[in-house]
């Protein structure tokens, strides 16, 4: 999987032609951001360090989800599954801590067609 960053966006690619990309630019009052974990998350991590090179999406696996967080703040996040070349996973997090107002694009396209989209 390759990841790519430029004008406050992050997008990835695997081998299969699998994409997600994600708007990161700031506006004011949110912080988003994404990171990896081998576990599935139930809290935010800044943890990106974890090399996913050999790893490839799991077009089957796509989870909305609300991470722990801060009793003051909304936000979103959204999960996706990777699978390693010995079978092995990951987790690809996007995420979003807002007041509430301001939102981030996702998408995961498939071959150029869109599968899941949404707004953090």
């Amino acid at each position: 999987m390759k990841k790519f960053e430029a004008d406050g966006k992050i997008n990835f690619v695997d081998e299969n032609n699998i994409f997600v990309g994600y708007d990161m630019n700031q506006n004011c009052c949110e912080h988003a951001d994404w990171f990896v974990s081998r576990e599935k998350p139930k809290t935010i991590s800044e943890t990106q360090d974890l090399n996913f090179d050999d790893f490839v999406f799991d077009k089957d696996f796509f989870e909305e989800s609300v991470l722990e967080q801060s009793e003051v703040d909304d936000g979103g996040s959204v999960l996706f599954r990777l699978i390693g070349k010995d079978n092995s996973e990951a987790f690809l997090c996007l995420y979003n801590i807002h007041n509430g107002y301001y939102g981030h694009g996702f998408d995961m396209k498939i071959g150029g067609q869109e599968i899941h989209s949404g707004a953090l």
